[in-house]
């Protein structure tokens, strides 16, 4: 959270909450849905069952967390100078949580 900027992590927000969370669900949740094990011919020939929205939840988010860090990359200057150069020594960062030092 720390690397990104806030207008982005809105815009990422909106987006998740408009677009990607309500598929999600409606695959999962909806008897239609092709995840759904109320489904007829769910996905595979095996449907789930979501106890009190917690795989749903956990899927979307752990989910989207990956792919937002692939598309960040690792952080530059620490073990990668800012050409992609590997470093002899990394850099050292300092602590970024006041309460944590």
């Amino acid at each position: 959270a720390e690397r990104g900027k806030m207008t982005a992590f809105l815009a990422y927000s909106i987006m998740l909450a408009a677009f990607v969370y309500p598929v999600v669900v409606h695959s999962i949740w909806s008897p239609q849905g092709f995840l759904s094990a109320h489904n007829p011919t769910p996905l595979w020939g095996s449907g789930m069952v979501d106890f009190a929205g917690g795989s749903v939840v956990h899927l979307t988010g752990g989910m989207t967390a990956l792919i937002a860090t692939k598309i960040l990359g690792p952080r530059t200057g620490r073990f990668h100078d800012l050409r992609g150069k590997i470093l002899k020594e990394p850099n050292v960062f300092p602590g970024h949580s006041l309460a944590l030092q």
